[in-house]
């Protein structure tokens, strides 16, 4: 069985807020690009990207053969595919739309063994080497997976507090969606700004965050022409321990974009 280290954990260890991204393309080479730049985490996407579960095993084994601690977004709690993951060795489960306790907590039970949870088992799995003496090792790391609730409702604000009580300090995180929150407010402005309702149900996640010791997550908000090292920044200011950048389409199409951008006018010696 082969431990690897969470990015996630030792950044923070080391007072630096990790980097990671959205992944929706369907290439294992995107975790390879990953790795080389010094990512520390990677979302594999089945909510929006809609990967079906041989990709996520790939992409899963891609992202730890080239250190980058790999995490899951599911499009609801679905306790069999969240065990799932587990056994794949995925460091963290990223569920949307949690909006009460109940959720959070159905969501926090599906990711243990019992007596904590309600998982099922099985010694014959990725995470622990396909070899069932290193089953207890395995039950130890199994432990230390984060379930992250990503807060994307205005409703979920009322019940953060209950929301944040079945979470682990030090383990568990929460995740704040602004586009989903935003939409549910009415959606874009004109000028592409959100409501103001928005940052405030922002600021107060991250405050009640703070106060229980839980770690935030946030993508850094950014006008139209891309994410960029200040709004990075902004996000750790604000109060955040974990940054999430767009999807790597987004990313990639950015990265090209200044370049493009650029040489469309270039004329011919």
């Amino acid at each position: 069985m082969i431990k690897r280290e969470n990015n996630i954990f030792k950044a923070i260890s080391e007072g630096r807020a990790p980097i990671g991204f959205f992944n929706y393309i369907k290439d294992p080479t995107i975790q390879y690009i990953a790795g080389s730049i010094g990512m520390d985490f990677t979302i594999i996407d089945t909510e929006h990207a809609v990967m079906d579960r041989e990709t996520v095993e790939i992409m899963v084994m891609a992202a730890e053969l080239n250190n980058v601690t790999p995490l899951v977004r599911l499009p609801d709690v679905i306790p069999w595919q969240m065990r799932s993951l587990v056994e794949m060795g995925v460091k963290g489960v990223l569920i949307p739309h949690v909006h009460d306790g109940e959720t959070a907590l159905k969501a926090q039970r599906a990711l243990r063994y019992p007596p904590n949870g309600t998982a099922s088992t099985c010694r014959s799995n990725h995470a622990d080497g396909f070899r069932p003496q290193n089953w207890q090792e395995y039950m130890k790391e199994a432990e230390k997976v984060s379930f992250i609730a990503m807060i994307e409702d205005p409703e979920a604000i009322d019940h953060l507090e209950e929301i944040i009580a079945v979470l682990k300090p030090g383990r568990d995180i929460v995740m704040f969606g602004k586009a989903d929150y935003g939409q549910a407010l009415g959606g874009l402005r004109e000028d592409g700004t959100f409501p103001e309702e928005v940052q405030e149900g922002y600021l107060k996640t991250i405050e009640i965050c703070k106060k229980h010791n839980i770690w935030f997550m946030a993508c850094p908000s950014a006008p139209a022409t891309g994410q960029k090292p200040e709004h990075v920044q902004k996000v750790i200011d604000e109060g955040g321990s974990i940054v999430c950048l767009n999807t790597d389409q987004l990313v990639i199409a950015d990265a090209l974009d200044q370049i493009v951008s650029k040489c469309k006018n270039m004329r011919l010696a």
